[in-house]
């Protein structure tokens, strides 16, 4: 199941406590405690969604150790690194931003380890009262978050549901997006790389989607990075310029930044008409001023094609 906000609890570890010991002719020899670990956050590529993190435990760093004798300082307590998608955005329960995490293989600090405590070599100046005296380890700094996801992609494909976006996604990119002749086979937000591009098949919308009927508006959000926005349309529909406008005048109810990214209109399914009308179909869509393609999966040259002028598109808004 796709996940794209949880809530974790996090701890970092805690300073180990000074050390009182004594040396010849009792002097002063305990050590400092060790550090706790820090606990760093870093964005990774390969993971999709927050499925892979635990929401039953707390995320803990290692404790410090305690000082030794012979002055011997503690050993730090082991950072610990938790793994995220980007862009992953990191609140408190107050709701106040506490990281964003969007540039991969970057750890980022998010919580301090505790400072150890102080042995008894470090109060050796303070005369025979001082030697018996040792500080304990401070706690670690802890967080209860909320982690929200906002997937990163260049072009974000968008269309009724059974309008071809997650063949053309499989086509085009390393992506394997359940494909089936059924409404709302794509249920989360797929993501597939063309080369440098990073597409997102977006979960099929219908009419009223801004009221929430259907799979509702939940997956918006992803939608923040995208450069392109690609309308698909099935030749297969009795209408497909309604089709084109009832989608259109969904983005607008649903995000109105959305709305007014640039667009393309792909009309898909083109092995299901005679080949002379498909450049009728075209011309039903001049009157929108977009550019206007057509693709069949069964067409390697249409999907070349439709390839090149996404690649072009993004390098245009970059």
């Amino acid at each position: 199941m796709f996940r794209d906000r949880i809530r974790l609890k996090m701890k970092a570890g805690r300073g180990g406590n000074g050390k009182v010991a004594f040396g010849p002719y009792h002097r002063p020899l305990g050590g400092n405690g060790g550090n706790g670990g820090d606990i760093y956050v870093q964005g990774s590529e390969s993971m999709y969604d927050f499925s892979a993190l635990k929401t039953e435990f707390t995320y803990a760093a290692g404790d410090g150790e305690p000082g030794g004798s012979n002055n011997l300082t503690g050993r730090n307590g082991k950072d610990l690194i938790i793994k995220v998608p980007l862009k992953t955005l990191i609140y408190d329960l107050d709701d106040k931003l506490v990281a964003s995490v969007d540039k991969p293989n970057v750890p980022q600090l998010l919580l301090k380890g505790g400072e150890g405590g102080l042995g008894n070599w470090y109060f050796r100046k303070g005369g025979i009262g001082a030697a018996e005296v040792s500080t304990l380890g401070k706690d670690g700094e802890s967080l209860k978050a909320s982690l929200v996801l906002e997937l990163q992609s260049d072009i974000i494909f968008i269309g009724l549901p059974n309008a071809g976006k997650s063949s053309i996604l499989n086509e085009l990119s390393n992506a394997d997006a359940k494909v089936a002749a059924y409404a709302f086979t794509t249920l989360s937000p797929q993501l597939g790389r063309m080369g440098d591009i990073v597409l997102m098949d977006l979960p099929g919308l219908i009419e009223k989607t801004s009221e929430g009927k259907g799979l509702g508006t939940s997956f918006v959000k992803h939608t923040k990075s995208s450069k392109l926005v690609a309308h698909f349309v099935s030749l297969e529909s009795d209408d497909p310029v309604r089709d084109y406008r009832l989608m259109r005048d969904e983005l607008k109810a649903i995000d109105a930044e959305l709305a007014k990214k640039p667009e393309i209109i792909i009309l898909t399914k083109t092995d299901v008409i005679p080949a002379a009308d498909i450049e009728s179909k075209k011309k039903l869509f001049k009157k929108f001023k977009k550019t206007v393609t057509s693709v069949s999966t069964f067409d390697f040259d249409a999907l070349e094609e439709l390839k090149k002028v996404l690649e072009d598109f993004v390098q245009k808004v970059k």
